[in-house]
């Protein structure tokens, strides 16, 4: 046996070992459970009017932020407390299509930020498996009676989980710009 197996060894001998021990937790007693669902609460105690003082700088630092960095347009919310407190858009959408009114940043435009959207998604998802109001393998038809696709096979078959596991047969960035040609949000999908 050489050194370096021999130490190698040892070293899986102690880990084992360390895994057999008492399941005492020696950082003290167990913490409290929140009643207050995670939205609800905050982590940090924030003194009263620190949230407001903050929420009224927000369109100073929004402009500043704009100018520095050169971002055209984007939409600001602050939630405290599971409420929205502030919702506002700032500059526009696209810097190549001028300041006209459809082309403003307002409190409800969506931004595509590359896959972001993908975890924001999910997590929705998630929620509602948990909430058991659908399943992964839930069809997509079942719950949006106006979807389709071209095979109405795979229409009736598709699941949730097909479309966040790029297994709907779709191509790649299917639908990104439908949305910029015109087409609204339940024509795109």
């Amino acid at each position: 046996m050489t050194k370096r197996t021999a130490t190698a060894a040892v070293v899986m001998v102690s880990l084992a070992f360390t895994g057999c021990g008492t399941a005492q937790h020696l950082s003290g007693p167990p913490s409290a459970v929140s009643e207050a669902p995670p939205n609800e609460g905050s982590g940090v105690d924030i003194p009263p009017g620190r949230i407001g003082d903050a929420v009224a700088k927000v369109d100073g630092l929004v402009a500043d932020l704009m100018k520095t960095s050169g971002i055209p347009g984007m939409a600001v919310a602050i939630v405290h407390g599971g409420k929205t407190l502030y919702a506002k858009g700032f500059g526009v959408r696209d810097a190549s299509r001028g300041d006209r009114q459809d082309n403003k940043v307002d409190a409800d435009t969506v931004f595509q930020l590359a896959s972001l959207s993908k975890s924001v998604g999910a997590t929705v998802v998630a929620h509602e498996v948990t909430d058991k109001v659908i399943t992964w393998d839930t069809p997509v038809v079942s719950v949006l009676p106006w979807f389709s696709l071209s095979d109405p096979y795979v229409t009736s078959h598709v699941t949730v989980a097909d479309f966040y596991s790029h297994r709907s047969g779709l191509p790649d960035h299917a639908g990104d710009k439908l949305e910029d040609l015109g087409y609204d949000r339940r024509q795109a999908l």
